[in-house]
């Protein structure tokens, strides 16, 4: 009946109404394209510079790619959507089993020493102490992160 169908275009609308001021579901739908072109940026860097592509964290090549944070999303989230706490990353075993690796082990440099490595002891050292310093907390509306996501997948699909 047209009883029911405006009932549900009603609650249709009012459901992506939620969802758009949803900022938990936008910050996952916007993480998600914010770190597909960060590793395609990435990729692309190396790419540029004759290089393969590594793990900043302990340099192996070949691996199934990620977006990692140099400052977690939990310590630092207003750093998630940053390209200077953002590089390629091992997924498993840098990013997910070490937790982002960050001082290295018996076997890996660790990304703080991989920073160093990929951009020299100058550079390295203004990208941590920038991350360091930037611990000022940051609260996005869901408006914000459609925008951002908007901004991301453009640049993307430009990559692409």
């Amino acid at each position: 009946s047209d009883k029911e169908k405006a009932e549900n275009k009603k609650n249709a609308k009012q459901k992506r109404d939620f969802k758009q001021s949803d900022v938990k579901h936008q910050h996952k739908l916007t993480q998600t394209v914010f770190n597909k072109l960060r590793v395609a940026e990435e990729k692309r860097w190396f790419t540029d510079m004759g290089l393969e592509p590594e793990c900043i964290s302990c340099g192996k090549t070949n691996m199934d790619w990620c977006c990692g944070h140099y400052k977690t999303r939990g310590s630092q989230g207003n750093l998630r959507y940053d390209r200077q706490n953002t590089f390629l990353q091992c997924n498993r075993y840098c990013n997910m089993a070490l937790s982002g690796n960050i001082n290295g082990n018996k076997t890996t440099r660790g990304y703080k020493e991989g920073l160093r490595y990929r951009f020299g002891d100058k550079k390295a050292l203004e990208i941590i102490d920038y991350c360091s310093r930037m611990s000022e907390p940051k609260k996005w509306t869901g408006e914000e992160l459609t925008e951002m996501r908007k901004e991301f997948s453009s640049k993307l699909k430009a990559m692409l």
